[in-house]
């Protein structure tokens, strides 16, 4: 049987977002093979360890010992007061200096271009930086230049970028999906809750297109935990590894049932 391609879209999410190393450890132990990997924002630095070849071991130990202190850096400026510059410097200090075409994995980084508010995809070049652009909220980070251009957040275009992992060639998608379960308004209890509270409202504006042309989507539930909270990241990975291997025997039958690529109706 030949089956299609797999592809992952791994969301958005900040902190949150070490979450997804639970969902592909789950993938792995099931021997489902990804051959693709999208990643927005914090998706972004967890595909990227990923598609590196980094063992799933490692992935969980970085995330185990992410903290913000190794994330931002204070610069007063005009645009912004908080430099992603330690983003980067994390990303090519994990991996290292990588360009997107040295990785094991096809990987596909989004960013949005702050001029015109498009989607970015990164697939060339060095994957530091690219994830950085991914990562710069705006009014928390400031924009990161990039070929004469300036990107930010990559949810502000595709928080779930399932569009990007069909683009790359991927022919059946899991979205690991890390949006509010239950959307209910909470209030900031910081500038930085209400910044990251925004940003979502955008994200909910297109990740629901996301959601339906994807064919299958994990949402592991990782309400109770705050989008800086790095404290409790081997909680939301074991909440991410099952709610994956609770569905891995779903997820593989649709997978195999899916029409092989010879099969694919053209527009669909």
């Amino acid at each position: 049987m030949k089956f299609r391609s797999f592809g992952v879209a791994l969301s958005g999410g900040t902190a949150k977002s070490v979450t997804h190393v639970g969902v592909i450890k789950a993938l792995v132990e099931a021997g489902i093979p990804i051959s693709y990997v999208a990643g927005t924002s914090g998706g972004s630095i967890v595909g990227s360890m990923f598609a590196s070849g980094m063992p799933i071991s490692t992935m969980e130990a970085v995330a185990t010992n992410m903290s913000w202190r190794k994330l931002v850096s204070i610069r007063l400026t005009r645009l912004g007061f908080i430099s992603s510059q330690r983003i980067e410097d994390f990303v090519r200090e994990t991996i290292g200096n990588l360009h997107f075409e040295d990785l094991a994995v096809p990987c596909g980084v989004v960013a949005t271009n702050l001029v015109t508010g498009d989607r970015k995809v990164f697939r060339s070049g060095p994957v530091a930086r690219a994830v950085r652009a991914s990562c710069s909220i705006p009014q928390i980070y400031l924009p990161v230049e990039i070929d004469g251009e300036f990107y930010v957040d990559g949810g502000l275009s595709q928080y779930l970028p399932v569009e990007t992992a069909l683009e790359m060639g991927a022919e059946f998608i899991l979205a690991s999906h890390l949006a509010p379960v239950d959307p209910t308004y909470r209030r900031p209890q910081n500038i930085l809750q209400l910044v990251v509270q925004i940003t979502g409202l955008m994200a909910r504006k297109n990740f629901p297109i996301s959601v339906a042309k994807s064919h299958f989507v994990v949402h592991p539930n990782v309400d109770a935990y705050s989008s800086f909270d790095f404290e409790h990241a081997a909680e939301m990975i074991e909440i991410g590894y099952d709610a994956t291997r609770r569905v891995v025997a779903q997820l593989r039958d649709k997978w195999e049932k899916a029409p092989a690529p010879a099969d694919k109706i053209p527009g669909v």
